[in-house]
């Protein structure tokens, strides 16, 4: 039952509180338990006793596997999550102070600490030294991920498309108004969602005059975290928001 919640529970993108702990616990409870339930065949002669040995370590083995695969899926929970919450980061401090790359790298520094620090302190809890299920490798992993998304930033998708409405900005604040005139125009945000569990996204844009055109591609319709925020149902293939503006100049 503890197996089946804890699948549950990482198949929604989540990690287990305590999960080494827990693990090793929950293998030496089961084998205790076996032993108790099987003594009585242990000083049995001949095949029941080899057959007992032998149930013995199929249990053990089980347990163990299933146990190793819930390690992998946390780790891959904490990776998606953490690499998600240091690209939301660089997003909102991207252009703010329209610094070049070199200072944007200098400036988000700390932030990759942070940002490993808080991946490591939750790998701690994970690890089975029993099953030599430990850190080391997946610390390592999400070192050269975190420091790869800083470097490859300024040239994402998400940035261009920020420094594209921002320059647009700029330039209507710098507009001057030279007779009365109304302007119409229509902004078009469209977002493709496919099946997958989001490992591909992407943002496209195109203006034209007072046109804008923004499409945006994630392939994660299959996410448990989605369907859930959709009520249980996938999200739709294909949403389109149009928006109307209208500028008057008196």
């Amino acid at each position: 039952a503890k197996l089946t919640a804890w699948k549950s529970r990482t198949a929604r993108g989540l990690t287990v509180d305590n999960f080494g702990t827990s693990a090793a616990q929950l293998i030496k409870r089961t084998m205790e338990l076996y032993d108790r339930d099987t003594i009585s065949a242990a000083g049995i002669a001949g095949s029941v006793a080899s057959y007992r040995l032998s149930s013995r370590s199929k249990l053990e083995g089980r347990v163990e596997n299933a146990i190793r695969e819930l390690f992998q899926a946390q780790v891959e929970n904490l990776e998606k999550s953490t690499l998600k919450k240091f690209n939301a980061m660089l997003l909102r401090k991207h252009g703010k102070d329209n610094e070049g790359k070199e200072a944007f790298y200098n400036d988000n520094a700390s932030a990759v600490t942070s940002a490993l620090f808080l991946c490591d302190a939750a790998l701690d809890e994970l690890e089975i030294p029993s099953l030599s299920l430990t850190k080391a490798k997946a610390s390592q992993e999400m070192s050269s991920k975190v420091n790869t998304a800083l470097l490859t930033f300024p040239d994402s998708p998400a940035a261009k498309l920020k420094d594209m409405k921002q320059v647009t900005k700029a330039v209507n604040k710098q507009k001057q108004p030279t007779e009365r005139k109304v302007d119409l125009g229509l902004d078009l945000v469209a977002m493709v969602r496919p099946d997958g569990f989001g490992n591909l996204q992407g943002f496209g844009g195109y203006q034209l005059g007072g046109n804008n055109i923004i499409v945006g591609i994630h392939n994660d319709a299959d996410s448990p975290d989605v369907i859930a925020q959709f009520g249980g149902k996938r999200p739709p293939f294909l949403r389109v928001q149009p928006k109307l503006k209208v500028d008057i100049e008196l």
